[in-house]
């Protein structure tokens, strides 16, 4: 878990050195977008992590219940958050759309690799 928060981190720096010269020459109106647009895809990405690195042990039924199932509440989750915040005009529609599935794209990339080391791991239990 500390190598994907630190994955995170490092992925959150990189985004604000990449992104800050076009936030700050024509995005800063936009800050409350892209800091829910952030903090909802940090958290569903916290959360599909988790998820998968806590069934790793379990049964293939449960693994993939726990898979499948978690990615439909998240993206429910975050489907509904997203027309929440646009249809009561908390928030502008583009700038946070576009970066909450920029954020997203990121979020998603660094939780699959996370994956990819942990899932090797996996012992295989063999029913009897």
């Amino acid at each position: 878990m500390k190598v994907f928060i630190n994955r995170l981190i490092l992925s959150t720096a990189i985004i604000v050195i990449i992104g800050l010269f076009p936030f700050l020459s024509w995005g800063s109106e936009y800050w409350f977008e892209f800091l829910c647009a952030f903090l909802v895809s940090i958290f569903n990405s916290c959360i599909g992590y988790y998820l998968v690195i806590s069934s790793i042990h379990k049964s293939n039924s449960k693994f993939y219940t726990m898979v499948y199932g978690g990615m439909l509440v998240r993206m429910s989750f975050l489907l509904g958050f997203a027309l929440f915040m646009i249809l009561n005009s908390y928030v502008i529609a583009i700038p946070f759309f576009l970066s909450l599935m920029i954020f997203y794209v990121v979020h998603q990339w660094i939780e699959i690799s996370g994956w990819l080391q942990e899932i090797p791991l996996r012992k295989v239990q063999v029913s009897s």
